[in-house]
């Protein structure tokens, strides 16, 4: 499994999984019908973490143009010191998760 969902009761198994195997954590959570939260942690990882972070601020700034998205809360997105949480359409939540973790692995593996 690639991602959770925050209120998904195997999350302390799923993030354990991800201890185990050396991949990263990936949760989800909906914070409207509209949108969802993608949460991304990969600290416990020897990675250049502010690489990382402004590669997906660049990749999201391209989503948010492509599908004309506008959200009164990505603004705030920004302001994280490391860019690890941002909001999608649902639709397309659970293919930009699978997606991420894909991403996160190859650099992980370097």
């Amino acid at each position: 499994m690639k991602f959770i969902y925050k209120n998904d009761k195997g999350k302390d198994d799923h993030w354990k999984q991800c201890e185990k195997n050396h991949a990263p954590f990936i949760e989800l959570n909906r914070v409207s019908n509209e949108c969802i939260n993608v949460f991304y942690d990969i600290t416990n990882y020897q990675l250049d973490l502010e690489e990382i972070s402004n590669d997906i601020k660049g990749l999201y700034s391209a989503y948010i143009e492509f599908f004309m998205f506008s959200n009164p809360m990505i603004k705030d997105l920004y302001d994280q010191y490391y860019f690890f949480n941002f909001i999608v359409k649902s639709e397309h939540a659970e293919f930009l998760a699978e997606k991420l973790y894909d991403y996160l692995l190859f650099r992980l593996n370097g």
